[in-house]
């Protein structure tokens, strides 16, 4: 999981950022119950790291993570559902449950649904709600399918000519 590294650092945003945090490490702990799904999860929260706590240990809670590395052995990447880090779960074939914080992001979270690349929310979910989108990604191997595709389809895009596009400028 990560929420961005701008979102955690802005005075404005880091109580509901770490709100949401909080949130989806609870839904994890719904997840983890006897009789749901067994999991282990890293949450890369930048500033906010210090500040957070889980009960679960199983739930990981680091400054950074090499998110693209990380990202190829992911099961699920819960995101703000920014340009990069969506990149980054394409790349890696890992289905997305976005929660967009600003800007173009919510944007980004609902195209990724529509596309039936992972599920969008609200940055306001609850655990509930957050728990309930990660079971139906997690329990439906289409939205892997649909990651793997995406993958093929942007490592045949031709490579971008810097020289040209420098020159043209």
């Amino acid at each position: 999981m990560s929420l961005g590294t701008l979102t955690t650092a802005m005075p404005g945003l880091r109580t509901v950022v770490g709100s949401a945090y909080q949130e989806v490490m609870a839904a994890l702990s719904v997840l983890s119950a006897p009789s749901a799904i067994d999991c282990e999860a890293i949450v890369s929260a930048g500033s906010l790291a210090k500040d957070l706590r889980s009960p679960d240990p199983r739930v990981k809670i680091v400054e950074r993570v090499p998110q693209p590395a990380l990202l190829r052995r992911a099961d699920l990447f819960v995101t703000h559902g920014g340009r990069a880090s969506l990149l980054d779960a394409v790349q890696g074939s890992t289905p997305v449950l976005a929660m967009g914080v600003l800007a173009d992001q919510p944007a980004n979270a609902a195209a990724f649904a529509r596309h039936g690349l992972g599920r969008a929310l609200e940055l306001t979910a609850t655990r509930d709600e957050i728990a309930d989108a990660m079971t139906a990604v997690l329990g439906n191997s289409c939205y892997g399918v649909n990651m793997t595709a995406a993958d093929a389809e942007l490592s045949r895009l031709p490579s971008l000519d810097f020289a040209r596009l420098r020159d043209a400028v």
